[in-house]
């Protein structure tokens, strides 16, 4: 059962559901969620990371996604993306002064500027990510594979952000880029996320770091 504009103000209003700062408008059935500073935005630094490989003789930026952790890759390699006047054309995502430009098949990732989620202990809700339908008839693809919050999660999320598109689209500071919609669980977990171990409990930086209320 999802909630709705009602239900998502008084569950903010009780403190079941987390949305800070507060939003001063909430869609009949969702709460738009806007990227935070532009020192936020982060590309791979894929150069950097094979010429590592290199070292040991591998020559394609080979990752190996079921054993590599996270939080250390990303402090090591999440960058932010070049100027633009300094950067190569072939470098799909950079810097205009206060701007990101996202060239075709460009790729980043940038946070949202709302910490958003529920309550660690006793939570009852479950909330979801989406991109926004007429930004994404344009080709932009905005959190691609993990649109879950689970309960007793709260965090700054990570957007995952591709250009599909043939435009180049550019992108700034508190620009509406997605969508949070919200569900009622049938229950209460019996365990809380930090039990669960997530490693991005709490998170409020693109490489999953956290800070404790």
């Amino acid at each position: 059962m999802f909630l709705s504009d009602r239900d998502l103000d008084w569950a903010i209003e009780q403190g079941r559901l987390i949305v800070e700062p507060r939003p001063t408008r909430i869609d009949p059935t969702s709460i738009d969620l806007r990227l935070d500073s532009i020192a936020e935005a982060k590309v791979w630094d894929v150069n950097g990371f094979q010429k590592a490989l290199a070292v040991s003789g591998v020559k394609a930026p080979e990752l190996h996604l079921g054993s590599f952790k996270y939080g250390e890759f990303a402090e090591r390699y999440l960058i932010p993306p070049p100027p633009e006047e300094s950067a190569d054309p072939d470098i799909r995502v950079v810097l205009r002064g206060k701007q990101v430009i996202v060239r075709p098949l460009g790729f980043l990732l940038w946070q949202t500027k709302e910490r958003v989620g529920t309550p660690e202990e006793g939570a009852d809700l479950i909330c979801f990510v989406d991109g926004k339908s007429t930004r994404a008839r344009t080709g932009i693809v905005i959190h691609l594979t993990a649109p879950t919050i689970h309960g007793g999660w709260n965090g700054k999320i990570t957007l995952e952000i591709v250009n599909h598109g043939p435009f180049h689209f550019v992108l700034q500071e508190d620009d509406v880029i997605a969508q949070l919609t919200v569900a009622k669980l049938t229950s209460i977990p019996n365990r809380t996320m930090q039990v669960a171990g997530s490693a991005t409990l709490g998170q409020m930086a693109v490489t999953g770091q956290s800070v404790k209320n």
